[in-house]
């Protein structure tokens, strides 16, 4: 019989890991054998365990290709756990039907949006194959309601792919994020007119 797929997205602090640790906590509690994942790009808190923001934590296997689980399953595992699979290759995909193709169920949990709102692909290609779709809010820093969907980049660098947590990301909802790419706009452009 084939596995599962369920996949939790959300902006940052919407409790996308804690929610994958709860499943986890299903599984351990059940003396089920299973196997935890994190991208080894991902080593904010700690490099051989997947964290969450609250410090709930289970052991890992950090890995820097989707690929690699093979390697480390034994084939008796009954489910599989992947962290912040935005950090991965779209590769995830083959890796993750196979391992449901194989009776495993598979939980995945990673951003949806980057902080220039436009869909992780990884992420995108992963909830299409999805049996559920857990979709996370978390409370809005700006306006404090919980209605949070989009990460907001505090520090001024391009890169869509940039690990960080407080000090550098805020959880906003759509109307705080456009209110404040405004005033980032209206900064850059009284920027420019000092110079000339």
């Amino acid at each position: 019989m084939s596995g599962k797929l369920i996949v939790t997205v959300g902006p940052m602090y919407s409790g996308k890991t804690s929610e994958l640790l709860s499943f986890v906590e299903i599984y351990s509690l059940g003396k089920k054998k299973f196997k935890a994942f994190k991208p080894a790009l991902d080593s904010r808190y700690d490099e051989m365990c997947i964290v969450s923001h609250t410090n709930a934590k289970v052991q890992a296997i950090a890995i820097k290709t989707p690929k690699e689980i093979f390697k480390h399953i034994d084939g008796d595992e009954k489910a599989v756990f992947i962290d912040e699979i935005q950090f991965l290759s779209k590769d995830l995909e083959g890796v993750v039907i196979e391992l449901i193709s194989r009776g495993v169920h598979v939980y995945c949990s990673g951003l949806d949006l980057s902080y220039k709102n436009n869909p992780f692909e990884t992420t995108a290609i992963i909830m299409a194959h999805a049996d559920e779709v857990i979709k996370k809010k978390a409370v809005c820093h700006e306006c404090g309601e919980y209605t949070g969907s989009i990460s907001y980049k505090l520090v001024d660098n391009d890169s869509e792919i940039d690990v960080g947590g407080f000090e550098k990301y805020i959880a906003v909802c759509r109307d705080c994020y456009r209110s404040l790419k405004k005033k980032e706009e209206e900064m850059k452009n009284s920027k420019l007119q000092r110079l000339f």
